[in-house]
């Protein structure tokens, strides 16, 4: 779900990285050079509007000139809003204060974001690799998907330093390869490439971070210890369990006990504020909670009553189930977000 939604989420697939240009007097929202046809164009006039990357001073990007690293590292420190004026000498023996991109330079090398070269040099005038590229942003930017997927590039060996960062990537649909079997780890990126790079970056931190405070949020409401209580007596309590990760609903009567747990937990109304929408009981089908909310109750209270089977040992319920996987899903700001939860269903028969 949370992959398909970055996907529709971002900008067209690209492949590379991008280089600043000498800086221009004013701020531009268009460049001679970059068409509303280009792919590139959004995520270019995106860095060129926020100052992260300007064009020459006659009006040109030049979208296809190459990227060196010290230009690299301007664009990544600004994107990343780094502090580049309080820093730690990175100890490159060619790198020193009086140089313009000392700042941005030091800043990703105290993050560790970026690094030298075994002669101890940092080598900001030589032109920015698609292999260094793909490590420091994926370095930078924590990519949200982890690389498993297989990806079919013969240039790009498992042993190879940059092998992961390059399937991470092309996982996240951050870049692609030059061809369908070559990557050309080699090659140097341009400055077109490198913003679309950027913002692709920015957006999956983006995605990352609204789908995690979301899915936080339906576990707090989610996992709250709760009860029910008719007539002074409890019918009816959640509970979470952190050492096994587990949510265990009670019912004390089967009627009444059953009904109240409709209350609690993931039938909670208080979900529909964060975009919840949908519910799956174990492998069933999904299950709309919007449209009809008394009707989805008790489809979700029915798909849990059928799992519950009568075990040898009574005391924790008359009816069990356990490890019954209940799966969350909605959207949060375009986004759309998953939680799954293992719950164990107790149920006595009460008076």
């Amino acid at each position: 779900m949370i992959k398909s939604a970055i996907k529709a989420f971002l900008y067209a697939l690209v492949a590379g990285v991008i280089l600043i240009a000498a800086p221009a007097h004013a701020a531009v929202t268009s460049f001679k050079d970059v068409p509303k046809s280009s792919d590139h164009h959004d995520a270019i006039l995106n860095l060129a509007e926020r100052g992260i990357i300007k064009g020459y001073e006659d009006g040109t990007f030049r979208p296809g000139a190459t990227l060196t690293r010290a230009h690299a590292s301007k664009i990544l420190a600004l994107s990343l809003k780094l502090n580049t004026k309080n820093v730690k000498d990175p100890g490159f023996k060619d790198l020193n204060k009086k140089q313009w991109y000392y700042g941005y330079v030091a800043a990703l090398a105290n993050a560790g974001y970026i690094s030298g070269f075994e002669d101890g040099t940092f080598r900001p005038n030589t032109p920015m690799t698609r292999a260094q590229a793909a490590k420091i942003i994926d370095l930078s930017y924590n990519l949200p998907l982890e690389a498993k997927a297989d990806y079919p590039f013969a240039d790009v060996g498992n042993s190879a330093w940059y092998a992961g960062h390059v399937q991470t990537l092309v996982e996240n649909k951050v870049t692609k390869g030059k061809t369908a079997t070559t990557f050309e780890p080699n090659a140097n990126v341009t400055r077109a490439q490198m913003a679309s790079f950027v913002v692709r970056a920015e957006n999956l931190q983006k995605v990352a971070e609204i789908t995690e405070e979301t899915k936080a949020q339906i576990r707090a409401i989610v996992l709250e210890n709760s009860v029910i209580e008719k007539d002074g007596k409890k019918v009816s309590q959640a509970s979470y369990d952190p050492k096994t990760d587990t949510l265990t609903l009670t019912a004390y009567n089967l009627d009444e006990g059953m009904t109240a747990v409709q209350g609690l937990s993931f039938f909670s109304d208080k979900l529909l504020a964060l975009g919840v929408s949908h519910i799956r009981i174990a492998d069933g089908a999904l299950i709309n909670v919007v449209d009809n909310r008394a009707a989805a109750k008790q489809q979700l209270q029915d798909s849990m009553v059928d799992l519950l089977k009568t075990p040898s040992d009574t005391t924790d319920g008359n009816l069990i189930a356990n490890n019954i996987k209940v799966t969350l899903y909605g959207e949060s700001e375009g986004i759309q977000i998953w939680q799954h939860f293992k719950v164990n269903l107790r149920v006595f028969s009460g008076q």
